[in-house]
């Protein structure tokens, strides 16, 4: 089974990332008979986006051809994009990557679900629900800031 970990670094002795979309590196796995092959470390080119992270990074690791992700949170766009590409993503627990590499071989981790409701990641859309609450409360076109 091919597997990506979101981690805080290049090597399988780094720590897992309870982050997805912004996590500094996608370590990517194939794990056959409970051994690691083919890992491949994958810089990730959206931990300074302002918005559409998630979304960004799960293509990626979907490019990779991965059939499970684990990660400590996936935002529900990135859920979406992961759901879509038949990608199933498990809930990882702290420790290095190996460690949970080998949980997820042995069937011990948890399926993880979506961290926010949809559209409401810690992207760029704050102007966006600052005009809707405006409008919901008789207020549009006058401007707070």
């Amino acid at each position: 089974m091919k597997v990506a970990i979101a981690a805080s670094g290049d090597s399988l002795d780094s720590q897992a990332s309870p982050v997805f979309g912004r996590c500094s590196h996608l370590i990517v796995v194939n794990i056959e008979n409970g051994e690691f092959k083919d890992v491949k470390a994958i810089p990730n080119p959206a931990t300074v986006e302002g918005g559409g992270a998630g979304i960004k990074t799960a293509r990626i690791v979907g490019d990779e051809g991965a059939e499970a992700l684990i990660s400590g949170s996936v935002g529900p766009n990135a859920s979406e994009v992961l759901s879509q590409l038949s990608i199933k993503a498990y809930q990882m627990v702290p420790g290095t990557v190996k460690q949970n590499l080998t949980l997820i071989s042995e069937g011990k981790l948890e399926e993880l679900t979506p961290s926010a409701p949809r559209g409401r990641g810690l992207g760029m859309g704050e102007e966006e629900d600052v005009n809707l609450k405006q409008e919901s409360i008789g207020l549009s076109g006058i401007r707070l800031s």
